[in-house]
């Protein structure tokens, strides 16, 4: 079998990079493309075009900007040569296609699947129009309680896909790959044969479920790690070091970053040579190179390359009337169908202390964004008072 890999133009705003670039739990996409295929033994190409393909052989054909997972990708050609026919690629409408915002990729969406840039081939002549071949990600999922006034509901649903397929067209669907991702691993320790999960339970020398995370840990070289930090079911990069009371759970370490003390870190991306000041809380979030934050909270969020967050910096992920986040794109306003999505700073962008980020807002390579003056205390006159604040007496002293 061969692959055609379909070259795109696009660029990711605000990064302004092409979709094969962009990092998904730290590897660049076509890196994660290219090695899918090689461990499945297929052959690929470039192509600028499909017009004028002429391949009597049995091909599959999908663009440059998907992301999709090993599974996904096994089951579609499964599923494709039993039909013997031309096919396309499409998930179940369900909570991944909801919480992947499948609404602003470039897709054909239907009522009941939402169909990908992923087609099949099959040896000889087919003149026929690709019949969707419909997968179900949704065999897993975990479900959050929560106040009903919140999500209009007693429960926020989470999504533990098997299969993932996500069209890398904004820079909301690249946050959503890297956390679907992340969810992947958990579903399969829930999919995974009772022979290996009594593996895993021996290892632990329990069936506890946190126990058993606790020992399918992948740490690197030369890691210093404080004996009072806890992590469970994630990757850890060489020459990371994790303060004491540190906790990290169901993430992605990059190479040569700093956790100081009493962070915490769930189901999140980190970047090599990241850096989390103390007391941090990064979730459901991702961080490139080089990001540094002394903020208390990131939440839903994805930092480029070589950022900086002061203290107070606040990057909201809901809105208070209960309305759906809207993003940009292509300069017009899209509705994600989500009420929890938190805002992405480009690369080398810097946040002063105190700045305020919208959900779903973006924020351009390169701008550095300090509070307004009158916030700020720059200078004083002779007799002690800054301009644009009211001076109080000291109270007497007893």
């Amino acid at each position: 079998m061969k692959a055609y890999i379909l070259k795109t133009s696009k660029q990711i705003e605000p990064f302004n990079d092409h979709p094969g670039n962009c990092l998904i739990s730290n590897t660049r996409l076509i890196e994660i493309q290219q090695s899918i295929l090689k461990e499945l033994a297929i052959d690929f190409k470039f192509l600028e075009k499909t017009d004028g393909l002429d391949d009597r052989e049995e091909y599959i054909v999908f663009t440059d900007s998907l992301f999709f997972n090993r599974k996904l990708l096994e089951t579609f050609i499964r599923e494709s040569r039993k039909l013997r026919r031309r096919t396309s690629c499409a998930l179940k409408t369900g909570i991944t296609t909801l919480r992947t915002v499948a609404n602003i990729q470039d897709v054909i969406r239907q009522s009941d699947s939402v169909e990908y840039q992923l087609h099949y081939v099959p040896e000889g002549p087919s003149e026929h129009s690709p019949e969707p071949v419909v997968l179900d990600p949704d065999r897993f999922s975990e479900s959050l309680p929560m106040p009903e006034h919140m999500f209009g509901l007693p429960e926020y649903r989470v999504p533990l896909p098997d299969k993932i397929a996500v069209q890398i067209d904004h820079w909301v669907n690249l946050w959503s790959a890297n956390i679907a991702s992340l969810l992947s691993e958990v579903s399969k320790l829930k999919g995974a044969s009772k022979f290996k999960l009594l593996g895993l339970a021996a290892r632990a020398l329990s069936i506890n479920q946190w126990k058993i995370l606790h020992k399918v840990n992948h740490i690197g070289k030369n890691c210093d790690i404080h004996p009072s930090a806890y992590i469970e079911g994630s990757i850890i990069g060489d020459n990371v070091r994790v303060g004491a009371e540190t906790v990290i759970r169901e993430s992605k370490i990059g190479n040569n970053c700093n956790i100081e003390n009493g962070v915490v870190i769930n189901f999140s991306v980190l970047g090599e040579n990241c850096y989390i000041g103390d007391g941090a809380v990064i979730r459901y979030s991702v961080m490139y190179p080089g990001a540094f934050t002394i903020s208390s909270l990131i939440s839903c969020s994805i930092l480029g390359r070589d950022t900086f967050l002061g203290d107070g910096v606040t990057l909201t992920d809901f809105r208070f009337d209960g309305q759906p986040i809207k993003v940009m794109k292509n300069k017009t306003a899209i509705n994600t169908d989500n009420t929890f999505i938190g805002s992405c700073l480009g690369h080398r962008v810097y946040l002063g202390a105190g700045t305020i980020v919208s959900s779903g807002r973006s924020v351009p390579n390169g701008l550095r964004i300090i509070p307004e003056n009158s916030r700020v205390i720059s200078k004083f006159d002779a007799d002690g008072a800054s301009p644009g604040f009211q001076r109080v007496a000291p109270l007497n002293q007893a």
